[in-house]
């Protein structure tokens, strides 16, 4: 044993630990990354439609994000519903923003894009007063 420590810390010097292999994410996990990134930003009402035709179009992808992961680069599409009285513009800003630096702290690749694709805005539902409550 001790002939063999003393071997690795004497002998050539050793290629570093990530040119012994590489390491593989998943689209998957980025997607899950921006996602979590994502519900951060105020005027976000929901990530992906809200209405059937959104159900159906996400059948066999990730609920409203599709990453694309290559061993140095990450993309991610986003939609998203945003809340009436938010600035588009603004809130897309914000989502590149933070995706890009959630996604590339968590997996060192680097983000070349985030298309932020805004699907529907959210009106909230005003309370209506009773006729009898207004007299």
């Amino acid at each position: 044993m001790e002939g063999t420590a003393k071997s690795l810390g004497t002998s050539a010097p050793q290629k570093p630990i990530t040119e012994r292999g590489k390491t593989f994410i998943a689209d998957d996990v980025v997607s899950i990354i921006a996602r979590i990134a994502a519900e951060q930003i105020e005027g976000v009402h929901q990530i992906g439609e809200s209405n059937l035709r959104g159900m159906i179009a996400r059948l066999g992808r990730s609920k409203g994000i599709e990453s694309d992961v290559g061993l140095k680069e990450a993309a991610v599409d986003i939609e998203v519903v945003v809340e009436y009285g938010y600035p588009i513009k603004k809130i897309a800003q914000e989502l590149r923003a933070q995706i890009i630096e959630s996604v590339e702290y968590m997996t060192g690749r680097s983000v070349i894009e985030v298309n932020v694709h805004v699907v529907d805005v959210y009106i909230p539902k005003t309370q209506k007063q009773a006729k009898r409550q207004l007299e």
